[in-house]
């Protein structure tokens, strides 16, 4: 069985019926034109309270349907991510408001051609291995390479088998990332590819899955593009950033994640047009994102404001690592005739 690691209303991995996970925080996207602090006061959720695996189902109906009745519609997206410094859940709500886009995908592959079991089986131990790392606060990696590798000796192990598998069956595994109507097959296969010897070929291939019909591939194909770009500026420098723009505006908490980091490692350059688009049609999304009190997924997006607003590294390094996110966002507005 294929394992993935995206959490939606899922809790820690590993979590039995009769444990409990405590919400740290619950943060908000896609909140234009919707009055964010009326949402707020109707949830059934709050911060501190303590949600057992089993009543994850019953919680995710609650929201919804508390949600629905605030703004008129569902929300867009749940996702509930573990774990914060302090070990606890923070649920991200996708409100659909007016920064909300509509971004698409292609249509879902239609052909039983997919991976061979040996490399299904080899995505699903390296996943089971890094979730148990993750519990073990072992998730630090090195992306040097181009492709990830853990500090958990285990996790790295298998992560080295699936570089050696990628670089010599490469073609099998584009293949089935295009072709296979099994969506966590596609899932495994864009992670797989991540693991592949650096080449146009492969770039092409990770790009056409980060508009897969699924969230779950398009999560692991940016990822993996994210490390190539991560690792090297020349490589950076191969890869589109345009496409990953309107991403910022998604109602899906991880498409927003992913395009973040991709486009922090892509706006190194300091490329205007892309930091103009960036202004133009993202800026309300990355204020409302940079203010998420989680550094781990707000970091990216001060870190992408910053550049908007011209400040240079060494000052968007400081006001990141001291939390001075309104210096930040006012540092935007003051600049915002012009993007350096």
């Amino acid at each position: 069985m294929i394992r993935q690691l995206i959490a939606l209303l899922v809790l820690v991995p590993g979590l039995q019926h009769s444990q409990r996970a405590r919400v740290g925080n619950i943060e908000f996207f896609g909140t234009g034109d919707i009055d964010v602090r009326r949402v707020r006061s109707v949830l059934p959720v709050h911060r501190g309270d303590e949600i057992a695996e089993d009543q994850s189902a019953d919680v995710r109906d609650r929201l919804s349907e508390a949600i629905q009745k605030a703004v008129g519609h569902k929300p867009t997206d749940l996702a509930v991510m573990c774990c914060d410094n302090g070990g606890q859940l923070t649920i991200y709500i996708g409100l659909g408001g007016s920064n909300t886009a509509v971004v698409a995908f292609l249509p879902r592959p239609k052909s039983s051609s997919c991976l061979p079991n040996d490399a299904v089986h080899l995505y699903d131990d390296t996943t089971a291995a890094r979730e148990r790392a993750v519990e073990q606060s072992h998730s630090g990696e090195d992306d040097s390479r181009g492709y990830s590798l853990s500090v958990d000796p285990t996790v790295r192990a298998k992560q080295l088998a699936m570089h050696k598998y990628a670089i010599t069956h490469e073609r099998t595994i584009e293949h089935a990332l295009q072709a296979c109507e099994n969506a966590e097959q596609r899932q495994a296969a864009a992670e797989l590819l991540g693991y592949a010897a650096k080449s146009t070929s492969q770039i092409a291939s990770l790009l056409r899955a980060s508009h897969d019909s699924d969230e779950g591939v398009r999560n692991n194909a940016v990822r993996a593009l994210w490390v190539l770009a991560t690792s090297n500026p020349t490589t950076a420098s191969h890869i589109p950033a345009n496409d990953f723009v309107s991403m910022l505006n998604s109602g899906l908490w991880t498409d927003r994640n992913k395009a973040g980091m991709l486009l922090m490692a892509l706006t190194r350059s300091r490329n205007r047009h892309l930091l103009r688009r960036l202004r133009s049609e993202a800026l309300q999304s990355l204020i409302e994102m940079a203010r998420w009190e989680d550094p781990s997924h707000a970091s990216a997006y001060r870190v992408l404001l910053g550049r908007i607003a011209g400040l240079n590294e060494t000052q968007i390094q400081q006001l990141v690592a001291s939390n001075k996110v309104d210096e930040i966002i006012a540092a935007v507005v003051r600049d915002k005739s012009r993007v350096h």
